[in-house]
């Protein structure tokens, strides 16, 4: 007997990542500019130089920078290396490298201006957010290896920190959307556009290195 196969879950993600790949075709030839709802949101979330708010939100930017994204990867990585469970690291690692690719190559093809006045330093073009894929795909690999974990017996993770790990990658990755959209250097669909991204290359990834076996 076989058990569930995992092939719905990399539909969906695909679906999710082309949904994505429709967006940006429509901003690369119909409209480059801000969405209706771009510019609300835009309005409602803008900070003032040298607030508290805007402190987070820039120390939000460095540590959810490329840097920072794969220094918290490879120690992610190394930590579960060493507990031996190879699967859950090599699924980390091939999210955040596949994200990256997605990322990237949408933003070379969309090339959407970035949002003028913006409050912090920025770097190439504005579709999908960087940052927000990055916090979606590390934050989402690492439920699912504490997922993974927990699923093995392991004494030393819990039912309920499993449930906790789920809504803190959730709360991180919002979290990052608003410290992008905060500082005025993307709008909110290269947020939205980000975190699916990375959130489908950690389901992708979690599919691939953990394949069902036979019974």
């Amino acid at each position: 007997m076989h058990s569930k196969p995992a092939a719905p879950g990399i539909i969906w993600a695909s679906l999710a990542i082309l949904a994505v790949a429709g967006l940006g075709a429509y901003i690369h030839f119909a409209h480059s500019g801000a969405l209706p709802l771009d510019e609300a949101w835009r309005e409602a979330v803008r900070l003032e130089p040298g607030s508290v708010s805007f402190t987070v939100a820039a120390f939000m930017a460095e540590i959810g920078s490329g840097i920072g994204v794969a220094a918290c990867g490879a120690v992610a990585c190394a930590l579960l290396l060493t507990r031996r469970f190879l699967r859950e690291a090599a699924a980390l690692a091939t999210a955040l490298l596949l994200g990256v690719a997605l990322s990237e190559g949408l933003k070379s093809l969309v090339v959407r201006p970035r949002p003028m006045e913006a409050l912090y330093p920025w770097d190439g073009y504005s579709f999908p957010s960087g940052h927000s894929m990055g916090a979606a795909a590390l934050a989402v690999s690492l439920a699912f290896a504490f997922s993974s974990v927990y699923e093995s017996g392991a004494t030393f993770v819990t039912k309920s920190s499993v449930t906790w790990i789920w809504i803190a990658a959730f709360a991180w990755t919002l979290a990052m959307m608003w410290s992008r959209t905060a500082l005025g250097v993307h709008w909110l669909s290269d947020t939205v556009a980000g975190a699916v991204v990375g959130a489908s290359a950690a389901v992708i990834a979690q599919r691939v290195w953990h394949r069902p076996r036979k019974r």
